[in-house]
């Protein structure tokens, strides 16, 4: 998705990272899954490492080819095609703070407006805390 209409008339773009207004969502049927996958992947991963076959690993993934990413690239490439496939994204508008949850994999998504009708940042990571 890179950017759609909210129905108060704001377009909500998805075109970097880091956006204050953009979320994932891993549903609590979904967590489970998600955290057998990553163990299941770390796992393997060192157990690929401790016999000295990592390559071999990687050549199951990408298939031998004169092409190889770096390990840390296959390991965030790894992790991250497991939490895309077992969560959702979520945007909140920032004109009217109504939120939009996908619902599916088809870019489907319901609305839920805010009883404040603003825009709240209820998706922004929170700044760090003086300690």
């Amino acid at each position: 998705m890179s950017k759609f209409g909210c129905t108060c008339g704001h377009v909500i773009v998805d075109q970097t990272d880091n956006l204050p207004y953009k979320a994932s969502l891993v549903r609590d049927g979904h967590e489970e899954a998600l955290y057998d996958a990553l163990t299941s992947l770390s796992k393997a991963l060192l157990m690929a490492v401790e016999a000295g076959r990592l390559d071999e690993l990687m050549d199951q993934t990408y298939g031998k080819t004169s092409w190889r990413p770096k390990v840390t690239e296959y390991i965030q490439d790894q992790f991250s095609s497991l939490n895309i496939a077992h969560s959702s994204c979520v945007y909140e508008c920032q004109n009217c703070g109504r939120l939009w949850v996908e619902c599916g994999r088809e870019n489907r998504f319901v609305s839920y407006a805010p009883d404040s009708g603003r825009y709240q940042a209820v998706l922004a990571v929170e700044p760090d805390q003086p300690g």
